[in-house]
């Protein structure tokens, strides 16, 4: 084979670090929440000259994708803030001009030609000390310790991890390092994690010359960490999933139909929910996805589901037969070109199609269902008189189930039988080894919370596992099934027919 292209020399005077800070300050005239990760990505390449391929090469996001999504939205967005930055009409902003136009306007917010060099150096440094922070977290630790940050940091629901760095460098430099230490105080923040921030805070206390008296001072202001609570009831986005097991398939890998819609409940109106069906973005039209399709297929609509606004998104699997004790929760998308389970950032919820029918709502179980649903929404779950037996399940006083056991077909009975007595809540283990230790956890887990704290407390669990099951096979964290099933939040069931599929 020949030798591979080497990329062209920078065509851009400014570098790619101003050059992007030039692009990040004209971009904020008009989109106070800056570029997302894919247009830095474009930026950084458009500034050492490199081609889309190369883009991809080096970030991750597909050639079509990055030419799609700077001829759509990035490049009109350039053209807007152009026009204001530059003062003059920019009827249309593309690849080939977009750096001349970087450059004009770095030459007149300059002084003496240089992009504001003296700010630019004196920050550099703290930005190196963040960027190599965030170079030693994976996406998967980027994405934790995203949700815990905001929990810190008001209105910040849509900004992503490198948006939230950004806003801690931009902090006093007395901020900076609360915000850090409360981290490491932190009992969602893992000890790996942990040690990096710990190494992060004596990096910037030896750039700032911030001795140890100051910072213990800083610190001891603070007599209690206590973040704001994750109020999961408050939660109204919904990734909602529909997937079923393509039948007839002679290939040895599963493949599935699938479809996707976003679902913001409408809260404060009095009309319908709306469901928006969301584009399945593939390279080549197809019925049925592999694994890894729906890898990739994830990443996008997670992306979509947050610019419409879905902050604090549950995502919920409807499904069918077998695969209604598929492990969803830990099915990976890219976060921060690393591949993530959803667990990691997402409660995951299993709803049964079953339940979406007509005839179900026709029948008598249906009005129970309801009735049952009501009740649990006002009163906390008691899992002190909790039995596998019919008698158990067929009481009206019976709210949820405990779906551990020995074996996977007494698992599906059981399931079966709270579909069939209306049960709106049933939690269980996948792992029949454990069948007994898993039951006791879980409803130690379960007992005296209402249920506005269950997506909480399945994730805590779940989040505590370890990436790999061969790690800790035993966990529950890795076997943790949950079926929460709100009657009055169910799609139409035309949304969720086969012909809406794809």
């Amino acid at each position: 084979m020949g030798d591979r292209k080497s990329k062209p020399k920078i065509p851009s005077s400014l570098g790619k670090e101003q050059f992007l800070s030039c692009v990040e300050k004209v971009i904020q005239l008009i989109e106070p929440n800056g570029i997302k990760s894919i247009q830095k990505c474009l930026i950084e390449g458009f500034a050492q000259g490199w081609t889309y391929e190369d883009i991809e090469r080096e970030c991750g996001y597909s050639e079509a994708t990055l030419k799609t999504h700077a001829a759509k939205t990035f490049f009109p967005l350039l053209a807007q803030a152009f026009n204001k930055g530059l003062e003059r009409d920019i009827e249309k902003v593309n690849k080939n001009n977009v750096i001349s136009l970087v450059e004009e306007y770095n030459r007149k917010i300059s002084d003496n030609g240089t992009f504001l060099q003296d700010e630019f150096e004196e920050n550099k440094t703290k930005i190196n000390i963040f960027t190599k922070l965030k170079n030693n977290l994976s996406g998967q630790q980027q994405s934790e310790l995203n949700r815990i940050i905001k929990s810190y940091l008001p209105d910040n629901d849509n900004a992503n991890f490198e948006k939230i760095i950004d806003k801690i460098i931009d902090s006093p430099d007395k901020d900076s390092l609360i915000i850090l230490f409360r981290l490491t105080q932190d009992s969602r923040v893992n000890s790996s994690t942990c040690s990096k921030i710990e190494q992060t805070i004596q990096d910037l206390k030896e750039l700032l010359k911030i001795t140890d008296t100051d910072y213990n001072a800083w610190t001891g202001e603070i007599t209690e960490i206590n973040p704001e609570p994750d109020n999961r009831e408050n939660i109204n986005n919904y990734l909602i999933i529909k997937i079923e097991e393509s039948k007839g398939q002679a290939n040895t890998y599963h493949e599935y139909k699938f479809a996707a819609w976003f679902l913001q409940l409408n809260t404060s109106q009095s009309q319908g929910n709306n469901y928006i069906h969301l584009p399945v973005d593939s390279s080549v039209s197809k019925d049925v996805y592999t694994q890894k399709d729906i890898t990739n297929i994830l990443t996008k609509i997670i992306e979509d589901c947050h610019e419409r606004g879905g902050a604090n998104l549950n995502i919920e699997f409807f499904t069918n037969g077998k695969l209604l004790y598929t492990n969803f929760e830990s099915w990976e998308y890219n976060c921060f070109d690393s591949l993530t389970q959803l667990k990691r950032t997402y409660f995951v919820n299993v709803r049964s199609l079953t339940r979406l029918g007509t005839m179900y709502s026709k029948m008598p179980v249906y009005q129970h269902w309801k009735s049952r649903w009501e009740r649990l929404t006002t009163n906390s779950i008691d899992t002190q008189t909790v039995t596998n037996s019919e008698s158990y399940l067929c009481q009206e006083t019976t709210l949820w189930s405990n779906l551990c056991a020995s074996t996977q077909e007494d698992l599906e009975q059981l399931f079966k039988r709270s579909l069939k007595y209306g049960i709106p809540l049933a939690v269980g283990s996948r792992c029949h080894a454990q069948e007994a230790s898993h039951r006791t956890q879980i409803n130690t887990l379960l007992q005296g919370i209402q249920i506005n704290q269950l997506s909480t407390k399945v994730q805590e669990v779940r989040r505590q596992s370890s990436d790999n099951l061969e790690d800790e096979p035993e966990h529950l964290g890795h076997h943790l099934l949950c079926f929460l099933e709100d009657p009055n939040r169910m799609p139409p069931f035309h949304y969720l027919t086969s012909q809406h599929l794809g």
